[in-house]
């Protein structure tokens, strides 16, 4: 049995998801980009990371954009993803924030498995 789970496990490409468990308005439309409605605060989000690896493995997450966060004294970088997570049994999360700030942007993330690249892209409205 654990043969035929690791011929099944160790096939097929990385994938990346985004999971709504808070249940934000969200659409998908038909070039895949989620559409999500956000309000006045931190909207929170899971990006699952589909390795079909049995051993735990490290998947790093990046954005194509970057984003800017100010408190009035000082701006930074604002990290929309978490860089890194670790799978367990083929699936790995990281965590994103949308920021009010971000309502009109399309923001594109990448999880990166070894040399394998997926991604998906989110508009904020």
């Amino acid at each position: 049995m654990l043969l035929f789970i690791e011929i099944i496990l160790g096939q097929g490409p990385f994938k990346i998801e985004l999971m709504n468990e808070r249940g934000y308005p969200m659409e998908i439309d038909e070039n895949g980009t989620y559409n999500i409605t956000i309000g006045e605060g931190q909207a929170i989000f899971k990006v699952k990371g589909l390795t079909n690896s049995l051993q735990p493995e490290r998947v790093t997450w990046k954005t194509k954009e970057k984003f800017y966060w100010g408190d009035g004294l000082r701006n930074d970088i604002y990290p929309v993803v978490n860089p890194a997570s670790y799978t367990k049994n083929g699936v790995g999360y990281s965590m994103v924030g949308l920021m009010p700030e971000m309502k009109g942007k399309t923001i594109t993330i990448y999880g990166y498995y070894h040399q394998e690249i997926d991604s998906l892209k989110i508009f904020v409205r």
